[in-house]
C-alpha cells in the first residue's frame, strides 16, 4: 500500500467520523425536543437527559475535528498572515502544525489514559449506568484522527518546501 492510498483510507475515515458526529447531533437534537416537551408539556422530564447530551457533544465535537482539519474547515484569524512573504507564511504554519499536533497529541494520550482508567474503577454518571469509558475512548480516538491529519498537513508543508526548491 502506497503513501497515496493510506492517505485516502485515512481521509475516509475523518470522513465517516464525521458523519458519525452527524447522527449525534440528530440525536441530540432529538433527545432535547423530547425532553423539553415532557418538562413542560408533561412535567416529566427524562431522566439522565444532561448527561446524555453531554456524552453526545463529545461524540459530536470529536467527530468532526479530525474532519474540519481535512477541510481545513477550522475558524482563522488571518489579518497580518496574509501580508507576511510566501516564506514566513510556511514557516509560520509549518510550526503551527508542529504545536497543534503537539497538544491534541497530548489530548489523545491522556485521553486513553483517562479511559483505561474509566474503564478499571467502573466511572458512571449519577443518573445514567452508562459507563464513562466508551465516550472517553472515542475523545481519544477523534484527537488521534486529527493528529494524524496534522501529520499529513505537516508532510504536505515538507513536500512544499521540496517543490520550491526545483
Amino acid at each position: 500500500m502506497n503513501l497515496k492510498n493510506t492517505a485516502n483510507i485515512l481521509g475516509l475515515i475523518s470522513y465517516l467520523l464525521s458523519r458519525i458526529g452527524c447522527i449525534a447531533l440528530f440525536f441530540m437534537m432529538c433527545l432535547t425536543v423530547v425532553d423539553v416537551v415532557g418538562r413542560y408539556i408533561f412535567n416529566a422530564p427524562i431522566l439522565g437527559a444532561f448527561e446524555m447530551t453531554e456524552f453526545l457533544v463529545l461524540i459530536m465535537v470529536f467527530s468532526f475535528i479530525g474532519y474540519a482539519q481535512a477541510q481545513k474547515s477550522h475558524v482563522t484569524v488571518d489579518i497580518l498572515f496574509d501580508h507576511f512573504p510566501d516564506k514566513i507564511k510556511w514557516l509560520v504554519s509549518f510550526i503551527n502544525y508542529l504545536i497543534c499536533l503537539g497538544m491534541v497529541f497530548i489530548i489523545a494520550w491522556m485521553g486513553f489514559e483517562k479511559a483505561i482508567e474509566s474503564f478499571h474503577t467502573g466511572e458512571k454518571p449519577l443518573n445514567l449506568a452508562i459507563p464513562n469509558y466508551p465516550f472517553v475512548f472515542f475523545l481519544s480516538l477523534g484527537s488521534a484522527v486529527m493528529c494524524v491529519e496534522f501529520v499529513r498537513d505537516i508532510f504536505r508543508k515538507l513536500h512544499e518546501l521540496g517543490g520550491e526548491k526545483k
